[in-house]
């Protein structure tokens, strides 16, 4: 187990050595942070609340990695993770077409729609793996890394629609706040690519937007505003690390993350407006219980 592997010359030798362990607490908690989730969902036999899209994404971008890493060479650990988290994923698409309560149509279509996808997108893969296409197959990966980075948003924003965070796992949630910030930790006091340290910044920072409503949804006043304030704090921590090991360009992703949650809700205050008048004439058809005496 490496502790000095792609360390910075101009931070100190410990501070590598930290960050080397946190990319391997990283790479446990990675493994363990869907299972709290698929047992709920069993548990429960329903995925409501749960966003189709971050699941369809987050397993789109897994399986286009699997055939990443097979022409390239990595440790044991990651290929065994490359092989491992699309087989969860898989799993959990799996659950939102047995659990889901939409019509038998809707989900036809959907599963064929997705399994048409996929396939297209694993034929083209093979031809590129075994056909010699590695440098095509490498570009790629650009895709897992988009993915990867705003998964997450579709998930944030389903919460903010329904106020709630009540489909999602707290204990995944809380793995995921670690495992963000121990990426946050290795990827900006190690030597990595460029695009894994902005991967890691959007994905890192709309995962504490996921977590801060965790908070909110679930906490009283007195508790939610001073951890929110603290989580917001770590996020402009995060901007300025940012800036900081990459360059001034970098702000662009700062502002990317504002603009998105800022549009999400925008766009909730005004469905929730527009169902508002609804919601009101539901109710006077519908009379008041006590009415009913």
């Amino acid at each position: 187990m490496g502790l000095h592997e792609n360390c910075d010359g101009n931070l100190p030798e410990g501070l590598c050595v930290f960050a080397n362990v946190c990319g391997y607490i990283s790479n446990v908690i990675w493994f363990l942070v869907l299972l709290p989730q698929l047992l709920k969902n069993f548990r429960r036999r329903s995925t409501d609340g749960l966003s189709f899209l971050w699941a369809s994404c987050n397993f789109t971008a897994s399986l286009i990695n699997l055939f990443f890493i097979l022409q390239i060479q990595v440790p044991l650990f990651t290929r065994i993770s490359g092989w491992y988290m699309p087989i969860l994923e898989a799993g959990m698409l799996l659950q939102f077409l047995v659990y889901s309560e939409a019509s038998l149509h809707r989900k036809a279509l959907l599963t064929v729609l997705s399994l048409s996808v996929y396939s297209a997108l694993i034929a083209m893969e093979t031809v590129k793996v075994f056909g010699g296409g590695g440098e095509t197959s490498s570009k790629m990966v650009w895709i897992s890394i988009v993915l990867w980075s705003v998964e997450t948003y579709f998930q944030v924003v389903l919460n903010m629609q329904r106020r709630s965070v009540e489909g999602q796992s707290y204990i995944s949630l809380a793995l995921s706040f670690v495992g963000k910030t121990t990426d946050v930790i290795m990827q900006f006091s190690l030597l990595m690519p460029t695009q894994y340290v902005y991967m890691t910044y959007f994905s890192s920072t709309l995962a504490y937007f996921n977590f801060m409503q965790l908070v909110i949804y679930t906490q009283p006043k007195r508790i939610s505003h001073p951890v929110t304030v603290l989580l917001s704090l770590l996020l402009a921590g995060f901007a300025a690390l940012l800036v900081l090991r990459t360059s001034a360009v970098s702000l662009v992703c700062p502002l990317g993350v504002l603009i998105l949650l800022a549009g999400a809700l925008v766009v909730t205050r005004q469905r929730r407006q527009r169902n508002q008048p609804r919601e009101l004439e539901e109710e006077e058809v519908g009379g008041h219980p006590d009415d009913m005496k």
